[in-house]
């Protein structure tokens, strides 16, 4: 394994960021509150079908039944209306800064908002046309290698993106199966068009924590697994079942490797209440498991975000202000 690397840096993004946005004008400000609930009840709407006590029930199954219930549309029409609800959302100051924190940003989101911040700015920056990191691999239906490069920073849609509807992760049944290809890629390794994949550098017999330099494809669970990952506007229901996995799957693998293994921060944004219940339940979970949790107090969601991306990166919403892009841009 060679000499002890520095534990890097890397932020996981969720919805919150977006839902803390307020609902504007589509043609001023061209920005939404969606949320998981929101998207469901708007397919529920097109499918002239109602959904029974939809604030109770895991939404990953929500979308199975719509889709159970659905007598003209297929998933791919679905998916395909979602892509068109979700890549509305526009950029964002807020955006700006979080794509700007490490050098990898993963997302759950399926949204152009942090692709538009993190793709990236030619008139400021002279970035480089963005590109995925692995040009060879093709992927319609999982989002392992999902990502979207512009030099020194990478974007990955975990869980699928807009441009490519047939990617988008909503029903359980599609979860279990992205859960099944990750499994396969850590173990054994996936094949993609007739290119074969090894398996995880870091679940080989020889374990490689410096994987990105040896020009072979490695995916986003590998940095999840191997970097410190500050979780940001995530929400980590019942819908989130392979991060969930994977964190067990990380703590195991620190375990055996302490001095190349990240650990994981979960911050949690508190606006002008205490903790709820079922918030304090997830919470204590993620403690349980050997997550560092932070509570931020703030005056609002887009406030605590902001504090937030100061703790990784202090200073830089003082340069989104100055329009200090070059800096906020620095690694």
């Amino acid at each position: 394994m060679g000499l002890v690397m520095a534990i890097q840096n890397t932020v996981l993004i969720g919805n919150g960021p977006n839902r803390s946005l307020k609902k504007d004008n589509p043609v001023l400000g061209n920005e939404f509150a969606i949320t998981w609930k929101s998207i469901l009840e708007n397919l529920a709407k097109e499918l002239n079908y109602i959904v029974r006590d939809i604030d109770e029930k895991p939404l990953t199954l929500v979308f199975d039944e719509l889709l159970l219930h659905s007598r003209i549309h297929t998933k791919t029409d679905l998916q395909a209306i979602v892509a068109r609800e979700v890549g509305a959302l526009g950029n964002r100051p807020l955006n700006d800064v979080l794509s700007c924190l490490t050098k990898h940003t993963l997302t759950t989101n399926y949204d152009h908002g942090l692709s538009l911040a993190h793709g990236f700015f030619p008139n400021h920056l002279g970035f480089e046309i963005n590109k995925p990191p692995f040009t060879e691999i093709k992927e319609n239906t999982f989002s392992l290698f999902r990502g979207r490069q512009s030099r020194k920073k990478v974007l990955w849609k975990i869980n699928g993106e807009a441009m490519q509807p047939t990617s988008i992760a909503l029903g359980y049944r599609q979860y279990a199966r992205y859960q099944a290809q990750i499994k396969n890629y850590l173990h054994s390794g996936v094949e993609y068009s007739k290119i074969k994949i090894l398996q995880s550098p870091i679940y080989r017999n020889i374990p490689n924590f410096d994987f990105e330099k040896t020009g072979a494809p490695y995916s986003w669970v590998d940095l999840f697994l191997r970097d410190h990952i500050h979780m940001i506007g995530l929400g980590m229901d019942y819908t989130e079942s392979i991060l969930w996995w994977l964190l067990v799957e990380k703590f195991a693998v620190q375990k055996m490797y302490p001095s190349y293994i990240g650990g994981a921060t979960y911050h949690h944004v508190v606006v002008g209440k205490k903790i709820g219940d079922r918030d304090r339940v997830k919470l204590n979970m993620l403690e349980d498991l050997g997550v560092r949790v932070t509570v931020v107090n703030a005056s609002s969601y887009e406030d605590g975000y902001y504090q937030i991306a100061d703790s990784i990166k202090p200073g830089i919403s003082k340069m989104r202000k100055a329009e200090d892009w070059k800096g906020m841009y620095k690694l």
